[in-house]
């Protein structure tokens, strides 16, 4: 009873005060586990979804807001112009088939052009450590987009008349969307893991576990794989509207605008929401690419700053390079690499520390405390 109540009591001290409420206080007035124990991964994804979206509108503000509607006004301009109506000229393309667009048509062209520049700025902006991503996010999306045109450009009417033959430009394209939207999965879920290591680690593997689950990315993982098919929905909306002029495709049209736009709230929310858990100060990416560059910059690395003991003030082996990441020294006597706490040396195999004891004081505390970060979950 004593252990559980100083678990309590860790978990609490751990966590920040900046949130205004958390995943473990949100309750479902109904579960679907009372009907059957296998519908439990449900109740998880609505609580979850509770949680996030909750923690939304709590908390986006005026520029979220207008990079929202900065999306929705590039993809509506783009979508709705009188060029993609009257289906132009199928005799003329490239550089000359711009040129035959006059008037109010390309004035829309240029504006979408330069508002999808700006929402990839303003991204950038609101969501920092995602930055990266953001270019791979807006890779998927054009990937997903160029694969349908492709297969529509043979199978006007797919997936009537489906003819795998046909296919295979559009499948390339389909794959490297997926591939893309992996990665981005795959760095977040791993810097994840490695913030709770650094900034959450215990020696009761109960408080570990319930640091686990406040960061859990359960229902996020499933809306990554969710906009992933809509942007392949959205693109086959969008080639099958325009790839036969003389069919009436209206409910086409309409279902590329509704689901266009929904894929652009949704973007935003797959880049908000690890940007709030993980904090400003880190950098989204995955174990291997971790590793890789601290194995590059093994033996030419510039300190920026020295670690201390919070408690005595003594010198720690532990220092920041010009990324901005934690390096400590290798466990292993017989190695003298640095790397990032909680990867593996690729010297030696053994895990770089998460946790130091101060040689004079004696006391034990995470790496990240004898360098203070800025992270706010």
């Amino acid at each position: 009873m004593a252990g559980d109540e100083i678990a309590e009591a860790t978990l609490v001290e751990d966590e920040h005060d900046e949130m205004p409420f958390r995943l473990r206080d949100i309750e479902l007035k109904k579960s679907f586990a009372d009907f059957h124990p296998m519908l439990a991964s449900i109740d998880r994804l609505r609580k979850e979804w509770r949680f996030q979206f909750g923690l939304l509108r709590h908390e986006w503000g005026s520029s979220h807001y207008i990079a929202l509607a900065t999306g929705f006004a590039a993809f509506l301009l783009g979508s709705l112009s009188g060029e993609v109506f009257s289906g132009g000229d199928a005799a003329i393309t490239g550089a000359d088939g711009l040129m035959m667009v006059g008037g109010f048509d390309f004035f829309q062209i240029i504006t979408s052009g330069v508002l999808w520049v700006w929402f990839i700025v303003q991204l950038s902006v609101i969501f920092p450590i995602m930055r990266g991503h953001v270019v791979n996010v807006m890779i998927v999306w054009a990937a997903a987009m160029g694969g349908m045109l492709f297969i529509h450009s043979k199978m006007p009417d797919f997936p009537v008349g489906l003819n795998f033959g046909e296919m295979l430009g559009g499948l390339i394209l389909t794959i490297v969307a997926a591939f893309f939207g992996y990665f981005f999965w795959k760095a977040v879920i791993e810097t994840r893991d490695l913030h709770v290591q650094e900034h959450h680690v215990h020696t009761d593997v109960r408080v570990m576990e319930r640091a686990m689950a406040e960061h859990s990315l359960y229902a996020w993982t499933f809306m990554v794989v969710f906009w992933i098919m809509l942007t392949i929905f959205n693109g086959w909306a969008g080639a099958h509207f325009v790839a036969d002029r003389d069919a009436e495709r209206t409910s086409a049209l309409v279902l590329h605008i509704l689901s266009g736009l929904l894929t652009i709230f949704l973007l935003m929310q797959l880049l908000w929401f690890p940007q709030r858990m993980l904090g400003s100060g880190t950098r989204v990416r995955t174990k291997a690419a971790a590793s890789a560059e601290a194995e590059l910059i093994d033996g030419s690395i510039h300190i920026s700053s020295e670690g201390e003991c919070s408690s005595c003030g003594a010198p720690a082996p532990v220092n920041v390079n010009d990324a901005g990441e934690l390096l400590v020294d290798c466990p292993s006597e017989n190695c003298n690499r640095r790397g990032i706490p909680g990867t593996v040396c690729e010297g030696c195999e053994e895990n770089y520390p998460t946790r130091l004891a101060c040689t004079e004081c004696g006391v034990n505390s995470p790496v990240s405390d004898y360098l203070p970060d800025s992270e706010v979950w």
